[in-house]
């Protein structure tokens, strides 16, 4: 019978010591979640990204902050990961709206990447190019003149892609340049549409001096001698490209399709083609 006391008053302290540390609990998120300043709360929920206290805590900021148009980009970001590009857009326009200097580079490359909506991009882009006359902007790590040179390329404007593309090379040191050495195979591609095939040639060479050696850089110098007759040429840069797209180096992301992606059958194809073409 004592024990049985002994037991029932045991559990009553151990139920009372979780109901004080649950109730605990619950008051301090409701502080953390409501009564923290503002920018400490934008810290914690862009920390917890992608989670339900996450999306939850910037609702809330929103509804306190109506112009706190840092949380409905941030907001933003765990859709547009998702695919959610929908949902993610709509809190990003309200992002642009209240602050379009500081949003419109990351909508901007938003469609450029992720919707490949050319036109959209070029809207967004230039239009923040002209709110910082004095400023090269870098959006998400990419000098703004390269984002706005693809844009044009994608969509089929190759003269006014060229342009962009002389300003970034201006405006880029030679640092920059040995790191994204891919910026110079996508202006070979483009100089080749233009009918400069030697000029072209020039670029993937440029890009063949930088920091990596890409399976890009030597199909399209393969497709340029293809076209040129020169099958020996070709046929021994196909076959690099493969082997250095079979070692990983080429240009991909994990979120998505890249600007002019290579797969390795385009390579294989060719190689093919190019073998029976010449072997007639």
């Amino acid at each position: 019978m004592e024990k049985s006391s002994i037991y029932f008053k045991v559990k009553i302290i151990i139920k009372s010591l979780l109901l004080v540390l649950f109730t605990g609990v619950i008051i301090l998120l409701t502080f953390i979640i409501f009564f923290l300043s503002k920018e400490k709360r934008f810290v914690l929920a862009e920390g917890l990204q992608g989670t339900q206290l996450s999306q939850f805590m910037f609702k809330v900021l929103i509804k306190q902050y109506p112009d706190f148009s840092d949380a409905y980009h941030e907001q933003s970001v765990a859709y547009n990961k998702r695919g959610l590009y929908h949902d993610g857009l709509k809190l990003l326009d309200k992002a642009v709206l209240l602050n379009p200097k500081r949003h419109l580079g990351y909508r901007g490359w938003m469609k450029l990447e992720k919707l490949k909506d050319y036109k959209g991009a070029i809207i967004d882009l230039e239009k923040l190019d002209a709110l910082t006359p004095n400023i090269i902007d870098d959006v998400q790590g990419e000098n703004i003149y390269y984002l706005l040179a693809i844009s044009y390329q994608g969509l089929g404007k190759y003269e006014k892609s060229k342009d962009y593309y002389e300003k970034f090379f201006k405006s880029s040191d030679s640092n920059t340049l040995f790191l994204k050495s891919i910026t110079y195979v996508n202006y070979g591609i483009l100089l080749e549409k233009l009918n400069f095939p030697q000029e072209a040639l020039q670029q993937y060479n440029n890009s063949l001096k930088g920091h990596f050696k890409f399976s890009e850089t030597y199909f399209h110098k393969a497709e340029l001698f293809r076209n040129l007759g020169l099958k020996d040429f070709a046929d021994s840069n196909y076959k690099e490209a493969l082997r250095q797209y079979d070692k990983g180096s080429k240009l991909k992301d994990v979120y998505n399709e890249v600007f002019n992606e290579l797969y390795r059958q385009d390579i294989v194809s060719k190689l093919e083609i190019n073998k029976a073409k010449f072997a007639k």
